[in-house]
């Protein structure tokens, strides 16, 4: 994954999830829009072709791959 600072993952994290729970439409009405806008579709549908390729739901799933990791619990001082 790309660097990013603790807040933004986070946020990137959630929403992904949301998404997720949309369904497969959702998800590609998403990326239709940014490539849009960011004139990328190119570059999106070969990171899609890629995905494909490279992973299979079953082989995230048996590594755990498919969850975000948990974050840390932290005590906060009174």
């Amino acid at each position: 994954m790309v660097h990013l600072d603790p807040l933004s993952r986070l946020r990137l994290q959630r929403g992904a999830e949301h998404l997720h729970a949309l369904g497969p439409r959702a998800t590609a009405e998403l990326l239709a829009e940014v490539g849009d806008r960011i004139g990328g579709m190119p570059c999106i549908l070969g990171l899609l072709g890629e995905y494909q390729q490279r992973l299979a739901p079953e082989m995230l799933r048996a590594a755990g791959g498919h969850r975000f990791p948990s974050r840390p619990l932290r005590v906060v001082p009174r």
